[in-house]
């Protein structure tokens, strides 16, 4: 099993001008992360959406996603390089695309140098209504060693993805996030914590922070966690490390692979194994 270091980022949404700058943000981040010795580096959700501080004047919201959708080609590559450079496997954040259904929500993934992509699935009334994005239609894990997940955001609120991706072989599930809100924060992280738990795997939380001070970005709230089961020998507090809250900053810890396998088979909970163990039929007498 390769991968062995994680880190998630807090990406703080900053003033701007063009797309070289936002490239670079990216590139100082992912150094920083490199530096850390991690092998795995988790960005958060709707990262291009910085992008917009240089959009024309007025931008109608329905025409936010192709204007964004046309430098994709230049982004991905440019994740794809970094993932090569440095040798690791990069969750690029997400970023919105124009797909033959209509505009989507995929994180863009590189294994050192190759790319994939992970649609959202389930949206949000905004993404649904406002931006009319559409939905993908499943998740696959992404073939590093072990595999690993990606769950986007809404998406860890629903253990049926969890499931699908940890059934799989992932014992890792990266959530690329962006909320607005203290509760919209919570349920993102208490589901995500609620993921680790019952499926007996890490779940790395990145978060978007900053703010464009209008929408599509009004306001954020978030931070960045690598989070454990809720069993030994993981902390008490079920998280290896998180960074401060609303600040840009990189949270980096070791993924015991043995020590997670070991957890499965002892103590006096064995939620992976009992998993489809319980019968919680209705009953009516």
């Amino acid at each position: 099993m390769n991968l062995h270091r994680a880190a998630v980022v807090s990406w703080a949404i900053t003033p701007c001008p063009d797309l070289d700058t936002f490239l670079e943000h990216m590139t100082r981040l992912v150094r920083e992360a490199h530096a850390s010795g991690a092998d795995l580096v988790v960005m958060p959700e709707c990262i291009d959406l910085e992008r917009l501080n240089y959009a024309p004047a007025n931008l109608p919201a329905a025409e936010m996603a192709a204007w964004l959708a046309q430098d994709l080609a230049v982004v991905e590559r440019h994740i794809r390089q970094l993932s090569q450079a440095y040798q690791l496997t990069l969750v690029g954040g997400t970023h919105l695309v124009m797909a033959e259904a209509g505009p989507q929500n995929h994180a863009l993934i590189a294994l050192h140098g190759r790319p994939y992509r992970q649609p959202k699935v389930t949206l949000t009334q905004f993404e649904s209504v406002e931006w009319a994005i559409q939905p993908g239609n499943g998740v696959r894990p992404i073939p590093t060693d072990p595999p690993l997940g990606v769950a986007v955001c809404y998406d860890i609120e629903f253990p049926a993805c969890a499931e699908t991706l940890t059934e799989a072989g992932c014992l890792a599930v990266a959530v690329p996030a962006f909320t607005e809100t203290v509760r919209g924060f919570q349920r993102v992280r208490w589901c995500a914590q609620a993921r680790a738990t019952e499926r007996q795997v890490f779940v790395l939380h990145a978060s978007l922070v900053g703010s464009l001070n209008r929408e599509p970005v009004p306001t954020t709230y978030g931070r960045s966690a690598i989070l454990t089961p809720s069993v030994l020998p993981f902390p008490e507090t079920a998280t290896l490390a998180e960074t401060p809250l609303n600040q840009e900053a990189i949270a980096v810890a070791d993924l015991d692979w043995e020590a997670l396998l070991a957890a499965r088979e002892s103590d006096d909970v064995r939620n992976w194994h009992d998993r489809r163990k319980g019968d919680y039929r209705l009953l009516t007498d």
